[in-house]
């Protein structure tokens, strides 16, 4: 049987000494420890939260001046290709003008080269009927 005597007191007395003990000597600065680390982990993770909130405004951001740098160079060349295709329309009206000038011009010099090679050939073939006739009669 379980007999009560003074090594039981001292057992007691010893186990709440070391409990005692290592409260003030482990325990508490263990929790202590926990509690400071369980703090900066919140804290990191809250500084994480805030990193990513910002990355992801700027990310935004980016895209947002990537679209309207898009829609400004779209713009600009949309202009650019009316733009030329105005000059175009504007240098092939300045040509159709000029060819239809230089074909007027050679029209008319051909009708002179004709209308003066003609009376060139009408005075050579009245000199050359002469001859014919000359030849054949006589």
């Amino acid at each position: 049987m379980l007999q009560i005597d003074a090594s039981l007191f001292v057992t007691f007395f010893v186990v709440w000494g070391l409990v005692f003990v290592l409260s003030k000597i482990f325990w508490k600065p263990m929790i202590k420890t926990t509690t400071e680390r369980d703090t900066r982990l919140a804290e990191d993770r809250e500084a994480s939260r805030r990193g990513l909130a910002a990355y992801d405004k700027s990310l935004q951001d980016v895209a947002a001046a990537l679209k309207a740098a898009r829609t400004a160079a779209d713009r600009a060349r949309e202009d650019l290709e009316a733009e030329a295709l105005g000059e175009k329309t504007r240098l092939l009206a300045e040509v159709a003008v000029s060819s239809k000038d230089r074909i007027e011009k050679a029209k008319a010099q051909v009708r002179d080269e004709i209308a003066s090679l003609k009376s060139e050939l009408a005075a050579k073939a009245e000199g050359l009927a002469g001859e014919i006739e000359k030849r054949l009669l006589g």
